[in-house]
């Protein structure tokens, strides 16, 4: 391949000599030229950047360990582990009781604004479905790994099992969730069989069962692409009560469904900055559009009903630990 692209190189070469007049006079000693080879290809950090996570990754296969799940079997059976008690992390969810270190996968954290703290998370799943529950005014509130399980196996040892999020939707329902990859993950008996137990845990407190969250639908590019622009853009400074008033009242006066390039428009001033505010009225609930792509001129945009989080926070409150 590199002699391919010198001989690329040397074509340039002569023929950038030529339209110059510069090629050698007759009999004139040989000057020897550049060999520096042109590539044609994009240099491989060309689209790095330091201050966000990679776009892209690669899905992890199941471990054969949790496929055949031999492990499980006998006195470590999931059906035959009793329920001890569910707590809720202290300051709820401030600290990852669960966080481990020695994992084939990095661990990273973040301070989102709905959490209102400091969330910690393994793997590339967990952090791109934070970047969504922050970005879509879906969801009011939402905590890493807030609950501890404490369930004793049938040999008499203790574990602990921790729900990956907790998430409260706009209309103040709250769910806990498993975050995995994909349906493979979630299929295999080494993690099915435990989601199960926790599942009849959850029930029998008067919770739902976990939500089977597959995080590679958030990992696509075209979503971190669009995710990564909302969240670097969620912090810019708007006022509230004169850009919020001419966003809503631009979508009100197209009936309740906008086209983004009217909205950014009628927000007025530099469109980048424009765009930029939109982006934090989006995490803000002030807006709402579709951000599984980049959005276009024709996206459309809304005005979500108002509503302020308060159910996760609470459902939380009943499992917090007691003080003696």
């Amino acid at each position: 391949m590199l002699r391919d692209e010198q001989r690329n190189g040397d074509v340039e070469t002569e023929q950038s000599m030529a339209a110059a007049g510069g090629s050698p006079a007759a009999g004139a000693p040989s000057v020897p030229t550049s060999r520096l080879p042109v590539f044609t290809h994009a240099h491989p950090l060309a689209g790095w950047s330091p201050s966000r996570r990679p776009p892209r990754h690669r899905v992890m296969r199941v471990p054969h360990r949790h496929v055949v799940a031999d492990h499980l079997n006998g006195v470590k059976d999931p059906a035959r582990w009793v329920l001890i008690g569910i707590e809720a992390a202290d300051d709820l969810g401030m600290v990852r009781t669960g966080m481990t270190y020695d994992k084939d996968y990095g661990t990273s954290a973040g301070f989102f604004e709905k959490p209102q703290r400091l969330q910690f998370f393994e793997g590339p799943n967990e952090p791109a479905v934070a970047d969504h529950l922050e970005m879509s005014p879906r969801y009011l509130d939402f905590q890493f790994q807030p609950l501890r399980l404490t369930f004793r196996r049938a040999d008499g040892r203790v574990i602990h099992k921790y729900p990956d999020v907790g998430i409260e939707y706009d209309d103040h329902s709250v769910r806990f969730g498993e975050i995995k990859s994909d349906d493979a993950w979630f299929q295999a008996a080494g993690i099915r069989r435990p989601l199960e137990r926790i599942d009849m845990a959850m029930s029998a407190s008067g919770m739902d069962t976990l939500l089977r969250i597959k995080g590679t639908v958030f990992r696509r590019d075209e979503v971190q692409k669009a995710h990564g622009i909302a969240m670097e853009a969620r912090l810019t400074t708007f006022d509230p009560s004169t850009d919020g008033g001419r966003a809503r009242a631009a979508v009100m006066a197209a009936g309740g469904r906008a086209r983004y390039a009217d909205v950014v428009a009628a927000l007025g001033g530099h469109r980048a900055h424009a765009v930029d505010k939109l982006y934090a009225m989006l995490m803000r609930r002030v807006v709402d559009f579709d951000l599984s792509s980049e959005p276009t001129a024709d996206t459309l945009v809304t005005a979500p009903r108002p509503a302020s989080a308060f159910a996760l926070r609470e459902l939380l409150a009943r499992f917090q630990r007691k003080v003696a």
